[in-house]
């Protein structure tokens, strides 16, 4: 399983260098879209970061960022996550935010990480897809790594600090970036909550 969520950890990246073959572009398409909602989680809470980050009329107030961390804080402690769950989360952070602050998160761009190795081209916005050739994400070409198998990566979990990825994977330095992102995220909300 550890080794299997280094793989999709290269697959949340981002956009691929090299298109996939068919079968698992199909397949990386069907598994976004049935985790939809996990996807949309990682995205609005990287986006609250950086509009806390902005600041001005849209910034977060103090009850704001102490009822997110009520919400988040449980969330990194979970390995798995259920599209329910993802779901049920998204409609707590728009119950907590203005139409205003709602309107801001959508206009942000978030910044794009490198790819694994320090290359371009594996972006952290919504858009991802599978690792490419020189990668050794799913859609590699031979010796490169294991394929994307969805069935190992069901229900994973975009704010999970407890997942633990193998150090000698490829998604290992992603992986760390990853996690600072997130802790960055909650550093923050828990300023702002003070």
């Amino acid at each position: 399983m550890k080794y299997w969520l280094g793989v999709i950890v290269l697959a949340l990246v981002g956009g691929a260098i090299a298109q996939p073959p068919p079968q698992m572009a199909a397949q990386w398409q069907q598994f976004r879209e049935e985790h939809k909602y996990h996807f949309q989680l990682r995205e609005t809470f990287l986006k609250l970061g950086e509009l806390e980050k902005k600041g001005g009329p849209t910034a977060l107030t103090k009850e704001q960022a102490k009822k997110l961390l009520a919400l988040f804080q449980p969330l990194t402690k979970k390995e798995k996550l259920t599209a329910d769950e993802a779901k049920d989360a998204l409609k707590k952070i728009r119950s907590i935010l203005t139409a205003d602050q709602m309107n801001a998160l959508q206009r942000i761009q978030l910044p794009r990480m490198g790819r694994p190795g320090g290359g371009p081209g594996m972006g952290g916005g919504p858009q991802g897809g599978p690792g490419g050739p020189s990668s050794g994400g799913p859609g590699g070409g031979p010796g490169s790594g294991p394929r994307f198998d969805p069935a190992q990566m069901r229900n994973f979990n975009p704010l999970s600090l407890v997942v633990k990825v193998d150090p000698n994977s490829p998604a290992a330095e992603w992986a760390k970036r990853r996690a600072q992102r997130i802790k960055e995220v909650l550093s923050l909300l828990e300023k702002k909550a003070k």
